[in-house]
């Protein structure tokens, strides 16, 4: 997938991606980081993304909801390939003729997502970088979250160990190889900081 992007990503301006919403707690964070699989694809729904915009290379992104019981995807919006938007266990999505891309709302599906992720808040702009995701030392709120089958197992704040490399990524990605810089814009790798 991250082979798909840097082909898009050297042929054309690159954008800074939307991330995935995560409502914890009652605030709000960007999904910057996790491990191997998936928590959401609309393969799942039997339907295949494309780009919506140049801010959103894989056609999707979602909002979910992590309460200490369960993940929850709550809002999907996408981009289908043949504009067929089907209904995602019984909902029907509002669609955007003009821009061509569908949102469902109200989803409350459990996901059984095991693995770690990784939220963050309070971006600071001044590192805002203009292509993939943001990193976690752009953020003064970083929490790293072990999920089993969705329920909360473990929460780590990294938010001190983030400020103390404040700004590293964006330094190697303003002085950096451009490919290896590409690559690790466009990935959600947990290493990267």
């Amino acid at each position: 997938m991250v082979l798909a992007y840097l082909a898009i990503a050297c042929s054309a301006h690159s954008t800074a991606q939307i991330a995935d919403t995560f409502i914890y707690k009652e605030k709000s964070y960007s999904l910057i980081g996790k491990t191997d699989g998936t928590l959401v694809h609309p393969h799942q729904f039997g339907m295949n993304p494309v780009m919506i915009h140049t801010a959103c290379y894989r056609g999707f992104y979602a909002t979910f909801e992590l309460t200490e019981k369960s993940l929850l995807l709550k809002k999907l919006t996408l981009r289908e390939k043949d504009r067929k938007y089907l209904p995602i266990r019984g909902v029907k999505p509002d669609i955007n003729t003009e821009k061509h891309y569908a949102t469902y709302t109200n989803l409350n599906i459990e996901v059984n997502f095991t693995g770690k992720i990784r939220l963050a808040k309070d971006f600071i702009k001044d590192l805002y970088i203009h292509m993939g995701y943001q990193k976690p030392t752009a953020f003064k709120t970083v929490l790293d979250i072990t999920l089993r089958e969705g329920k909360v197992v473990e929460i780590k704040d990294r938010s001190k160990e983030m400020a103390s490399k404040r700004g590293g990524f964006k330094k190697r990605y303003e002085s950096g190889e451009p490919i290896k810089t590409i690559k690790e814009a466009f990935s959600l790798d947990m290493k990267l900081e």
